[in-house]
C-alpha cells in the first residue's frame, strides 16, 4: 500500500464523530495535548475565498474554546496527515 492510499484511507476513517486517543508522541510534538486525551470530531466551518467570493466550507475539526474556532483534521494532523503519528481511532 502507497503512502497516498495510507492517507486515503485514514481520512476517510476521520469524519465527523470519530473519537480520537492523542497519543504521547503526538502530545509532545505539538504541545497542544496530553498523551491519552481523546477528543471528538465536530463539522468544522471554514471561510474560504476562491478569487471570485467566499464561501463556507465544512471539515471534520475540533472546536478551540480558547481560540473560539475550529481547527480541521488537516490543522491538527498536516495536510497528509503525517503528523497523526502515534494517536489512534477508538472503534465504538
Amino acid at each position: 500500500m502507497t503512502m497516498s492510499n495510507n492517507w486515503k484511507n485514514l481520512e476517510e476513517k476521520l469524519k465527523v464523530g470519530t473519537k480520537i486517543k492523542i497519543g504521547p508522541k503526538y502530545g509532545k510534538h505539538t504541545g497542544c495535548y496530553d498523551g491519552g486525551e481523546i477528543i471528538e470530531l465536530v463539522e468544522g466551518y471554514f471561510e474560504y475565498d476562491n478569487g471570485l467570493y467566499t464561501e463556507t466550507q465544512t471539515a471534520p475539526s475540533i472546536y478551540s474554546s480558547s481560540d473560539e474556532d475550529y481547527e480541521s483534521i488537516y490543522h491538527l494532523f498536516g495536510n497528509e496527515l503525517e503528523y497523526f503519528m502515534d494517536c489512534e481511532i477508538i472503534e465504538p
